[in-house]
């Protein structure tokens, strides 16, 4: 069974993305902001919620770019026996960050650090085996103006 979750892809004036060290991360890795959907919850509360949780940003400053229609499967490659799902269906979601960055405010014990990354510079930060690919995936698909910049 998949855990459901949301990713939120969040770009700032200079078209760079809203990236995450997470506390359990090694300093030089981070993730795009999201995480799971609890009980009772759609898929658009549940990313503004963690957005909120993870960096402080309200809903108020992030103006909703779309939605993406596939989630993206992640199987993990260890399953410890109390775990009772074999991986995670991420739904990911495009923003553009209206406030500024004093807004932004990582959760003490979850976050260490943000940093805006342009797209270019993605895979010096994304961890996991196919993330920089499949996060690639989905920003064409919310953000078309990034195709041109893939092109050149």
């Amino acid at each position: 069974m998949y855990r459901k979750g949301v990713s939120a892809l969040i770009i700032n004036k200079n078209q760079e993305f809203l990236l995450v060290n997470l506390a359990s991360f090694k300093e030089k890795y981070f993730a795009i902001p999201g995480g799971g959907i609890e009980e009772g919850e759609d898929l658009e509360d549940a990313v503004y919620r963690e957005i909120q949780e993870e960096v402080g940003i309200e809903k108020e400053s992030l103006e909703l770019i779309g939605k993406s229609d596939i989630p993206i499967k992640f199987t993990f490659k260890l399953i410890h026996k109390d775990k009772e799902y074999s991986g995670s269906e991420r739904n990911f979601f495009g923003f553009r960050f209206l406030g500024d960055d004093t807004e932004i405010k990582p959760q003490t014990g979850e976050v260490r650090a943000y940093r805006w990354v342009p797209f270019a510079r993605l895979s010096d930060y994304l961890l996991f085996n196919n993330q920089l690919e499949e996060t690639s995936e989905k920003i064409m698909e919310i953000f078309p103006e990034f195709h041109k910049i893939r092109n050149h």
